[in-house]
């Protein structure tokens, strides 16, 4: 048995304006935007997120209202070793609340974090080259 990568799935209250976040700050593609199931799909590269909405028709979605991002931390995302984070906060930092800016960790990684809108943590790591 061979485990593939988690989707995390996020409730968003406005799929659209999610949507729109997704792909207009961070560049991802909207493959799916179900409204009748109240459901979105957005793929970047190899990261791909399900956006649900509080009413969306699941067995498992018990039709909670929306109040906060209830998550015990954050996304985290991994990039490709290079200079493509700095590129991408330079992209992202002024279209996005910044948690923390980015920076080199002594554990070997230079990252950043922003907030989605509708507050959840979205963290982008690299490993800094030796």
């Amino acid at each position: 048995m061979k485990l593939l990568s988690p989707i995390p799935q996020l409730t968003a209250p406005s799929l659209q304006d999610t949507v729109d976040f997704y792909v207009s700050v961070l560049d991802f593609t909207c493959n799916t935007l179900d409204e009748e199931w109240k459901i979105a799909c957005i793929k970047k590269d190899d990261v791909t997120v399900e956006l649900v909405h509080p009413q969306a028709r699941f067995p498992y979605n018990g039709g909670e209202p929306f109040n906060a991002p209830v998550f015990t931390s954050g996304i985290y995302i991994h990039l490709e070793e290079g200079k493509e984070i700095d590129e991408l906060w330079e992209k992202v930092k002024d279209k996005a609340e910044v948690c923390f800016p980015v920076q080199d960790f002594d554990y070997g990684m230079r990252e950043f974090g922003i907030y989605d809108n509708n507050g959840y943590l979205l963290q982008f790591g690299q490993e800094i080259s030796a």
